[in-house]
């Protein structure tokens, strides 16, 4: 077996060590590179929506993955709090994005659609509901936590609409309104507050019945990067995505508003 000279020995291993170090250089963000997997935290009411641009983002992102996680805008932001791995987060109030941001967990936002929210009933109605006034009646109610943006805005309604909660059965509370939406659906409830967007995904298996305009909540959506995302220039392709026509194309489509004139 033929003996390197040491001294051209240790050029080569020199060598190798750096080409070692040149293929897993070019800094944290992998958005630079062709692809990899973008992690989206959203409130549980825009699953629709984000799922079907999730398809049209990784279409026009070859080598690009996007996981959602779909939960209550509150749970979403303490994962984030715990350091779960996250890029983009989207709410469905600004609450929980200004307390991310008052830690520099997230940086600035822009809010991208709104909503607005509906009493549902199952199909069969069997309450007979036909106003929030006959919610007063007994019927089995379900509603946000109040902890939880659906919620906040729920005591808001009520509270235009000068009824006094105490008067309410409230059956059940729940930590996202996706929850509120399958109660009713089931029949586990007379009645439910939930987003106009999530009525138009339920379709025809529960009766809608809208709000008077005086008694209306309107929610605000805002996103932004998370500040520890190792994907910033992809999780800003997405967000860029969801502010285009196309986006906002896709939003309305499943029943939200556009996003507030600045």
């Amino acid at each position: 077996m033929m003996r390197l000279p040491l001294g051209l020995l240790a050029v080569l291993l020199a060598c190798a060590a750096a080409a070692c170090g040149s293929g897993s250089s070019g800094g944290s963000d992998s958005s630079a590179g062709g692809g990899g997997t973008l992690n989206v935290f959203a409130a549980s009411s825009l699953t629709e929506a984000f799922t079907q641009l999730a398809t049209t983002y990784q279409d026009a992102n070859p080598g690009w993955k996007v996981r959602l996680n779909f939960l209550g805008s509150d749970e979403l932001a303490a994962q984030i709090e715990q350091g779960v791995s996250a890029d983009v987060y989207a709410a469905a109030s600004s609450k929980y994005p200004e307390q991310l941001q008052g830690e520099d967990m997230l940086g600035k936002t822009t809010d991208f659609a709104t909503n607005t929210l509906v009493l549902i009933t199952p199909k069969d109605n069997p309450a007979g509901i036909t106003s929030a006034d006959d919610l007063t009646k007994g019927a089995k109610l379900v509603v946000g936590d109040p902890s939880v943006p659906i919620g906040s805005y729920t005591e808001q309604v009520l509270g235009n609409l000068r009824i006094d909660p105490s008067s309410l059965n409230v059956v059940s509370r729940e930590d996202k309104v996706k929850s509120i939406a399958t109660k009713v659906e089931l029949g586990e409830a007379d009645a439910g507050f939930v987003y106009t967007s999530d009525a138009n995904a339920l379709g025809d298996s529960v009766n809608v019945i809208q709000l008077p305009a005086s008694a209306q909540a309107t929610a605000t959506y805002p996103i932004g990067i998370v500040s520890d995302s190792s994907n910033t220039e992809a999780a800003q392709r997405w967000i860029d995505l969801v502010m285009s026509p196309q986006g906002q194309e896709v939003l309305t489509s499943h029943g939200f508003g556009a996003a507030p004139s600045s």
